[in-house]
């Protein structure tokens, strides 16, 4: 039972701190995480590499790092074990002397003998990693010893008692170190940056597809030729392009065959309409003068459904000056009578098909005109777009008529009618070229106490 409630309380508590690390995860996950699809590789790629070198760098400097430093830390005690014997059995020989000029040259170890003197333990607090692991090799030397470091020099002082006097050594740092150790870390570094580079510029080949394929969504969104795209990069990657091009070619053969019936149709009607017209108008018999107006109205509706049709048309985008399109356009109008006033703040070139655009332009101006007096054109360009609005002074739509007023034939029964030429269709057309070009349009109420269009156009 106790076993059980210990698990239990371990599982509890490996519980909250998983929920803890969750939360913490999703706290900063917008602001430190990357959002592209790039950098996340990186970092998935990152994140492992650098728990790999450190854990590579933990076994290392934990085994081998002091593996090598117990070897040299014995090494240096065997030389001072001989040097002490030596000393200790013949003293004061001419060989004695030599030996001792030899480890200078050789072992890079500085000896000195105090003959007579006597060795003052003392208490050395700094013990750095170096003293420890020398003084686990000193403990088999079967002289009293003591070593004194100062973490400023780059040598310890070795002291050792010996029968007539004390010898002190002085030990070079460097020979506590091994070049095997840098070695390790370099290739290791440099390893994980070579990985790094393969992997990152495989990665970026495979987001290189993707980006393609959401540019050319992009363009067939706005109605841009995408001809020159191909599925490549990974196999997930070429199944979703071809399911765009496939997505592509049937939507374009709708709209190829929609466009086709609509003319058709309409085209195949004008003719006996028109026959009817001439013979209505050639009776005189009771009625016919209202017969002739549903045939007039019958036939406007048919140049609607033309005009609705011309604007599925495949005309080729082209980079061109708004200004320029909006000056022409205006120009023209004023020229029929039309009172505009137009104002450009700033010039800016996008890709635009030029007739669908004055088309879309021309429809809203035309609806200023009839429905009210004075229209007001304003051109700017920010946060990536060019935003146009056309005001007039007139009625307006009610709110909660002006999302209605975008379907097809829809009109208002206080100012949509035959007899001032609409059919319901202007503001339908000018939606779908907006919307071809990848812009907006939406409507509001004017400064001028009626209408405000505006269109939105990206750069």
């Amino acid at each position: 039972m106790k076993k059980q409630k210990k698990n239990n309380k371990m599982t509890s508590i490996f519980e909250e701190a998983w929920d803890f690390f969750m939360y913490l995860c999703k706290k900063v996950k917008g602001k430190i995480f990357p959002k592209s699809l790039l950098g996340r590789f990186i970092l998935i790629i990152l994140l492992p590499l650098i728990a790999l070198q450190v854990v590579a760098g933990m076994v290392f400097f934990e085994n081998h790092w002091h593996l090598i430093s117990r070897r040299l830390a014995k090494d240096i005690v065997g030389e001072i074990d001989t040097v002490s014997y030596v000393l200790d059995e013949y003293p004061d020989t001419v060989q004695t002397l030599d030996l001792l000029e030899q480890l200078e040259k050789k072992l890079l170890l500085t000896v000195s003998f105090s003959k007579d003197g006597q060795l003052i333990f003392s208490s050395n607090k700094e013990r750095s990693s170096i003293v420890k692991q020398l003084e686990k090799a000193l403990n088999g030397l079967e002289y009293p010893h003591q070593i004194q470091e100062n973490l400023e020099q780059d040598h310890l002082l070795i002291y050792v008692q010996l029968k007539n006097g004390v010898l002190e050594v002085k030990v070079p740092k460097k020979r506590f170190f091994s070049s095997s150790t840098y070695v390790f870390l370099v290739w290791m570094i440099l390893a994980s940056v070579l990985l790094f580079w393969i992997a990152f510029l495989f990665m970026k080949n495979q987001v290189r597809a993707i980006t393609r394929l959401s540019n050319a969504a992009e363009n067939f969104g706005t109605g841009r030729p995408v001809q020159t795209f191909k599925p490549e990069g990974a196999a997930e990657v070429r199944q979703a392009g071809m399911a765009f091009l496939n997505m592509q070619n049937r939507i374009s053969r709708y709209l190829f065959e929609r466009t086709s019936m609509l003319s058709g149709v309409s085209h195949d009607l004008k003719t006996p309409l028109t026959r009817m017209k001439l013979q209505l108008s050639m009776t005189k018999v009771e009625g016919a003068d209202d017969l002739l107006q549903d045939v007039e109205e019958m036939e406007q509706m048919l140049e609607g459904y033309l005009a609705f049709a011309k604007g599925e048309g495949k005309e080729p985008v082209q980079n061109m000056d708004v200004a320029d399109l909006l000056t022409s356009i205006v120009d023209k109008l004023r020229r029929q009578g039309h009172d505009i006033d137009l104002h450009i703040e700033q010039r800016q070139k996008i890709a635009l098909r030029s007739n669908d655009f004055s088309r879309a332009i021309t429809n809203i101006l035309m609806n200023a005109h009839r429905y009210a007096g004075t229209a007001y054109v304003n051109m700017a360009v920010s946060n990536g777009f060019v935003d146009i609005t056309i005001d007039d002074d007139g009625a307006g739509i009610p709110d909660d008529k002006k999302e209605d007023v975008f379907k097809a034939f829809y009109r208002l029964d206080a100012s949509r009618n035959p007899k001032t030429g609409g059919v319901g269709l202007g503001l339908t057309i000018t939606r779908d070229i907006v919307l071809a070009h990848g812009g907006e349009i939406s409507l509001e109420d004017s400064p001028q106490k009626g209408l405000r269009v505006r269109l939105k156009f990206p750069i």
